[in-house]
């Protein structure tokens, strides 16, 4: 019989799990072209991701290198930290792109 649970019991019931604690290196974003997003590929078992960018930041979730596109993706406030939940529902293999937006400025990503 086929296996038809796709979520977690966690993520079903949209809980937070605790997991590590893993600190990405700083990216810099020196351009503003769509060429210029930066892919951070994300650990299979993470949740979640901890986000501080010194800039506002275009970002979007995907299984493969994908520029961004800044009239469609979200935008996280410059000098903030966010916490933002992975959507594992795309399959196993995630990337977390972003893309600053004006000058160059540094982001910190913490993987959950």
């Amino acid at each position: 019989m086929a296996d038809l649970h796709k979520r977690s019991v966690q993520e079903a019931a949209n809980l937070s799990v605790g997991g590590g604690w893993s600190v990405a290196t700083v990216a810099t974003h020196g351009g503003t072209s769509n060429t210029n997003t930066i892919h951070y590929s994300l650990d299979e078992n993470t949740s979640q991701i901890g986000v501080y960018s010194a800039v506002e930041l275009y970002f979007n979730f995907s299984t493969s290198t994908t520029d961004v596109t800044v009239a469609n993706d979200l935008i996280i406030p410059s000098s903030t930290i966010v916490f933002l939940t992975v959507p594992r529902g795309l399959g196993n293999t995630i990337y977390f792109n972003h893309l600053g937006k004006g000058s160059a400025g540094a982001v910190r990503i913490v993987e959950v």
